[in-house]
Formats: structure tokens, sequence, C-alpha cells
């Protein structure tokens, strides 16, 4: 079966529950809103990919915890490389809880514990403050354009990606930012510093301490 959400998703799992697609809808409208790089990026073709991703991480309410957890891991090891640092994930899986929890669906503790963990695993290694410095960072070069909003987050959760063993995509990050915006001395500056300041900020911990 085609995927509801999106054709290019192929037979990727959705969920049956016309309710559910309903509200995977609304989700993702939500992080759509919230994450101006989603549509700088990836415009409309993005938005099905991320509505298909938020359907996907519904039907894994039906698996037993391990095996959501291992999917959840699995998921966020694919987009990774794909520009998408798992603090999106975390936020996709927190946006679907609170709304299960607002409707009184099953499964809302579930996906707020899988959020929590992704969560839980970003900071074991870099800390709150720092991604609110790297968003200053970044901040200070937007020159206005709110497309660049939250990307000394992204950054900032790149690096802590890699440093968590999903791989070196932050490098790959910075230079998407800046190359997306041409002729602006500030704006690069303010993302490679952003990049620079997280990793000064990691703890020694996870895969790297190894």
């Amino acid at each position: 079966m085609t995927n509801p959400f999106n054709p290019e998703a192929g037979s990727i799992a959705a969920p049956a529950s016309a309710l559910e697609r309903q509200l995977v809808e609304r989700s993702a409208a939500v992080m759509w809103r919230a994450f101006p790089y989603f549509a700088w990026r990836y415009p409309a073709r993005g938005r099905a990919f991320g509505r298909s991703d938020a359907g996907y991480l519904v039907t894994l309410l039906a698996s037993n915890e391990s095996t959501a957890r291992t999917q959840v891991t699995w998921l966020a090891g694919l987009l990774a490389p794909r520009g998408m640092p798992s603090i999106l994930l975390e936020y996709q899986l927190e946006s679907l809880g609170r709304i299960w929890r607002r409707e009184g669906l099953n499964g809302s503790t579930r996906l707020l514990r899988h959020a929590a963990e992704l969560r839980e695993g970003r900071r074991s290694v870099l800390d709150a403050q720092t991604f609110a410095a790297c968003e200053q960072l970044c901040a200070a070069g937007t020159g206005g354009d709110g497309r660049r909003r939250g990307a000394g987050i992204l950054i900032a959760a790149a690096v802590a990606d890699s440093a968590n063993g999903l791989g070196e995509h932050a490098d790959a990050l910075i230079r998407w930012f800046t190359d997306a915006v041409t002729d602006d001395a500030a704006w690069s500056s303010a993302c490679d510093s952003a990049g620079e300041f997280a990793r000064r900020a990691l703890r020694v911990t996870g895969p790297r301490a190894q």
C-alpha cells in the first residue's frame, strides 16, 4: 500500500485510524512552524516526508518498547546524514506525545519517553546552556532573516549527534547554512563560531570517550 502521507515513502507504515492521521498532520504542521529550516531547505517534498516520518513514529506504538526504541535510534541515524539532527526527531516525538495526551489516546507516555531518551542522550554530551549560546551566536548574524531562526540549535545538535555516534555531519550542516546565504561574511562567521563553541563545550562521554 502506498503511504497516505507521501507517495515517495512507498510502503513505509502509517497509522490506519483517520483520527491518528489527522493528528499526525497536526503534529507535522507544528514542527514545520517551529523550525523554519524545514521549509528553507526541503520545501514541499520535505513537508511530505515530515508527515510520513511522523506517521511512522505513531505506528511504533504497536511494537514492544524495545523494538520501538531500536527503530527510533535507526531513524535518528538515517535522518542525521540528510541534514536533520536528532533534536528534530526528539521534538517530533514530543509534539506527537503532547497531542496524543490532549486527545486522551493511548501511547502518549511512550512517545514522550522516547523523546526524553533522545533529549537525555543529547544533554549527556552538550548542556542546554550551550544550545542557547550557539543560538545567540547565530542570531547575531541573521540580518533579520527569519529562515535562519534555530540554526544555532541545529548546529549544536549536529555536534552532539557526532559525539553520540551518529556520524560526522556538523560540518556539512554548517556548510549548507553558509552556502544558502551568499556573500554574508557575518552569517558565515556566526555559523562557524557556533560549531566551534559547541565542540569546545562537549563533555567527554559516550563513544568518543572510549
